[in-house]
């Protein structure tokens, strides 16, 4: 399982397009699977914190960010936290689950760390506000290979503007480059080239392969065989 995370518009859905390609070389088949819902257990308390001015929503490009007013501290904070990262790991679960389970190699496009980003950045919480919600995130299965692409947020916003302003851009990058470190996500400079992007995570993933799984390909398909670390 190989996850990717980080602000639309750094990278992540080109990455996993050429990790997929690399996996195919290999006869590998790849499961892909977005990470991004709208709600629906969380619908009905949206529409009255819509309704209350409690809430705020933003669509562009097929995303959905929900910005709250609410108080730090307060039941309504909580449960709208615990109901939307439960939303969360449901829909997520119910997806890898049976893939993971027959053996499939899975790549997410955003997971457990950018639900966590959106919904600090939807609070306004600090990085070290750890609620209940979003620690229940870690019920998730834990992926092999986890990457953060950090990029220039005047960078992501040019090319992809889902997001209502540039300033959110700079909240969410804040808050992905505080968090990597704890969530064990590992952090890739996405500011060179794709193809350069790409032949690094797939040295560092194609390094931990069993020895067995690359018998009878040649380097000219799969490329020479880095062992240890990769860097």
């Amino acid at each position: 399982m190989v996850a990717f995370s980080g602000v639309d518009g750094s990278g992540k859905s080109t990455q996993v397009d050429l990790l997929e390609e690399s996996f195919e070389k290999i006869n590998v088949g790849v499961l892909r699977i977005r990470s991004r819902w709208r709600p629906v257990l969380s619908l009905p308390l949206l529409v009255i914190m819509r309704r209350l001015g409690y809430a705020k929503v933003h669509r562009a490009g097929g995303v959905y960010i929900v910005e709250t007013r609410l108080p730090s501290r307060g039941g309504l904070t909580s449960l709208w936290c615990i109901l939307t990262q439960v939303e969360n790991i449901i829909k997520t679960g119910v997806k890898l689950v049976f893939p993971l389970l027959l053996g499939r190699t899975v790549i997410c496009d955003r997971y457990a760390l950018d639900m966590l980003v959106d919904g600090m950045a939807g609070l306004h919480d600090a990085p070290g506000h750890t609620r209940l919600g979003f620690q229940l995130l870690h019920l998730l299965p834990k992926p092999n290979f986890a990457f953060f692409m950090d990029i220039d947020p005047e960078v992501a916003f040019r090319r992809k503007p889902d997001l209502p302003g540039l300033e959110d851009y700079v909240e969410r990058l804040r808050l992905y480059r505080d968090l990597s470190a704890r969530w064990g996500v590992t952090i890739v400079n996405a500011r060179v080239s794709a193809e350069t992007i790409h032949r690094r995570i797939w040295n560092v993933i194609y390094s931990k392969l069993p020895e067995g799984a690359l018998m009878g390909f040649s380097e000219e398909i799969v490329g020479p065989i880095p062992r240890g670390n990769v860097r």
